[in-house]
């Protein structure tokens, strides 16, 4: 809409003398503050002047007040005595403007000014960031575990690289505005008696730095999800896209809906959070149906792949290149294969899982012999260990087997390193770890491999894995 402009203000609950500053700077510019939203502050083009803003805080004021107090309302009429207009409120905070070039202050008495910041922020601000420290904490700390028990997992995947740095960034973010907000807090205190307005501290550069890093971070992670992912993963992707945007508007439609019908305070805020449970746990059932549903359906299969019908559900006949076949190590004449190549990767690791099956509907199926492994490519040297030992850690470990890898002959397989799992009941298996410089395989067969094809294992390997 044209004389409107929408922005995403990164500034501190409590900078009164911030954010008068900053919207001062914008009506020079030709921008007067018309709204704000949770979707953000809302400006109209105006001539450009130079305006005095005044923040305020009300303390027992709400976002779901469906319109302003008698005590605000005489508040403000008492301010357009003086001259300043109100321009809109948000919550507790009030913002007002002022044409005059040297006005009377909104705010005479620095200790009231700043009992009325405190007990606003104590409603508000500070309960919010608290909660979300918690949560970023939470979920840091969920991202250490991931690092601790599956460090290749998480390190090859850029969404799990990207949630992590997400939730670390917000909990540094919110600590910070904690810490600054109290710091202030505690000095304006000892001053506010001697008639001292002491100036908000201003971090928004801080915040913008903090926020810029995770949108550019998102940016590269789902430009790199999008265009690398399969369909599945572009599905998933432009759905939860969809969702996220979609929540907000339905949540804060139904809350400025309820504000206009003049809903009481307590109806707004029951009603606005039973529709934000309801429409997150409802849209996200929906996606993960969607999902469920297109995925048993075919929906994602290649328009070049084949599919078969077996107990009532749609199978894709996967036809990827794999760098290794059964083909290539017994003679067998059997055109029913599966094979099936997947992968997931960052700046730090591939990890590339490839299978070849029979089709289940196959006769025999359990007599036809197949082939599994996995290869984790290690572009960070300084990971290799890590990950060589989190493998050979996760099949000790395994509940369901009583395995452990142990050291095996290497020359045959053309390998730094060679480990095969030895089954404490049962004996040695046909799975094996083999090292190359920069590159971990999992193989797992259903038979013996004899010294010829385990040389042909590491040619094939080493020649076809880039």
């Amino acid at each position: 809409m044209s004389g409107i402009k929408r922005r995403l203000e990164a500034v501190s609950f409590f900078d009164h003398t911030g954010i008068s500053e900053h919207l001062e700077r914008m009506a020079s510019k030709g921008w007067m503050l018309e709204k704000i939203t949770n979707l953000g502050w809302i400006y109209r083009q105006i001539e450009p002047k130079n305006i005095r803003f005044a923040v305020s805080y009300y303390p027992k004021a709400s976002e779901f007040d469906p319109e302003p107090s008698e005590s605000q309302k005489i508040f403000h009429e008492f301010c357009a005595h003086t001259g300043w207009k109100l321009v809109c409120t948000s919550a507790q905070m009030q913002i007002f403007y002022n044409e005059n070039d040297d006005p009377i202050p909104i705010e005479t008495e620095p200790e009231l000014e700043l009992q009325a910041i405190h007990a606003s922020a104590k409603k508000s601000f500070i309960p919010s960031y608290i909660l979300l420290t918690l949560v970023g904490l939470m979920n840091v700390a969920l991202w250490v575990s991931n690092l601790l028990g599956d460090p290749i997992a998480l390190f090859s995947s850029s969404s799990k690289l990207f949630t992590g740095v997400a939730y670390l960034a917000l909990m540094i973010l919110c600590i910070v505005e904690l810490i600054t907000y109290f710091k202030w807090y505690s000095e304006a205190k000892k001053v506010c008696g001697q008639g001292i307005f002491l100036k908000t501290p201003n971090t928004s550069k801080f915040q913008k730095i903090v926020l810029t890093s995770i949108l550019v971070f998102a940016f590269i992670w789902a430009f790199d999800y999008f265009v690398n992912g399969d369909l599945m993963k572009k599905w998933v992707l432009t759905l939860v896209a969809i969702y996220i945007p979609s929540l907000f508007i339905i949540v804060n439609c139904v809350k400025d809906t309820l504000k206009k019908l003049k809903a009481s305070r307590g109806m707004n805020r029951t009603l606005t959070f039973l529709t934000s449970f309801l429409v997150s746990f409802g849209l996200l059932g929906l996606i993960i149906y969607a999902t469920l549903f297109a995925s048993s359906h075919g929906v994602f299969a290649d328009k070049n792949e084949e599919t078969y019908e077996h107990n009532g559900m749609t199978w894709i006949i996967h036809q990827d290149e794999l760098p290794l076949v059964v083909e290539d190590l017994i003679d067998i004449d059997f055109d029913g294969y599966i094979k099936q190549h997947s992968s997931d990767s960052s700046l730090f690791l591939a990890q590339l899982d490839m299978k070849q099956y029979p089709r289940f509907d196959a006769e025999e199926y359990k007599d036809i012999p197949y082939l599994e492994y996995t290869i984790t490519i290690v572009r960070v040297p300084q990971l290799y260990g890590l990950c060589k030992e989190s493998i050979l850690k996760s099949h000790k470990e395994a509940v369901v087997r009583n395995r452990e890898y142990r050291i095996d002959e290497a020359e045959l397989w053309n390998a730094n390193e060679v480990y095969r799992s030895f089954d404490l009941d049962y004996g040695f298996q046909n799975q094996y770890l083999l090292c190359y410089g920069d590159m971990l395989v999992e193989m797992y067969f259903d038979w013996e491999p004899t010294s010829d094809q385990m040389k042909i294992v590491s040619e094939k390997l080493l020649n076809n894995i880039e």
